[in-house]
Formats: C-alpha cells, structure tokens, sequence
C-alpha cells in the first residue's frame, strides 16, 4: 500500500497509525504470534512508514487504555480495514488479522467484511473517507443486535 497524498489526508493517515499501533500492541500482548501475523503487521508497518523508534515509543498498554469503548474500536477496525483496502489489493491474511483483532475487542467477526463492504462500494454511491466514518454509527448497532 502506498498512502499517497492525494488520495487520503494527513489527519486520515494519522488516524490509521493510532489504529495500526493498538493492533500491533495487541498481537504483542498474545506473546507468542504466527509468522503470518508477524509478517502482515510488518507489511503494514512498512506501508505506512512506521519507524523502529515510534513503535519502541508506545507504552505496551497502549491498545488496552483505547479499545475498551465500542465507538472507538469501531473506528480502529474501520481504519485498519481501510488501509487493506488502499493498496488495491485485499490479502486473505489482513483480514483475518483484523478479524482477529475485532473479535479480541469484542465484536462479531462480520464487522469486517461488513466495513470492506461499505468502502469498496462507497466511491460509487458517492461517499468519501468522513462519510463512511458517519456510517460507522449504523453499522455498530447492527453489530450490537
């Protein structure tokens, strides 16, 4: 994935570091991780310019303190579905990463390709990367049910 400029914002791309930073700290906190998963949050780390010295940065509670409401978790998996997405190319293995991240928060697994869903079809009904965010609303009731 290469996050260019023109096609996303710096606060947009901000936003998606925090996300990738609360499931990489997750999968840290499990201890032991598949090499699959080691390799996708390495991939991500790379794509979005994440240096060595950011990641020794974060306190190892980091995605504890951030994910324990469901708006907020929400919007991590929404971020993290959305960087998948940015790439062109949309990888068995990232989502069953952020699949196994939403769960670990407590949603239901459809959430994921529920929010691939809404992106991919969103430039066609006319939606851009803040409208779909407002949608998240929605789709977290319909999760909640």
């Amino acid at each position: 994935m290469k996050i260019a400029s023109n096609k996303i914002s710096q606060e947009e791309v901000k936003s998606i570091k925090e996300s990738f930073y609360h499931i990489y700290h997750s999968f840290l906190d499990e201890g032991t991780i598949s090499k699959d998963i080691v390799g996708c949050l390495f991939k991500w780390g790379i794509q979005l310019h994440i240096t060595e010295s950011e990641l020794k940065f974060i306190s190892p509670d980091y995605n504890k303190t951030a994910v324990t409401d469901k708006d907020k978790g929400l919007v991590h998996i929404f971020n993290l579905v959305y960087m998948v997405y940015l790439d062109g190319t949309v990888e068995d293995i990232e989502l069953e990463v952020v699949t196994q991240f939403a769960e670990k928060i407590g949603f239901q697994s459809h959430i994921v390709n529920d929010l691939l869903k809404t992106i991919v079809t969103a430039p066609y009904d006319g939606y851009d990367f803040m409208q779909m965010k407002d949608h998240l609303k929605e789709l977290l009731e319909d999760n909640l049910n």
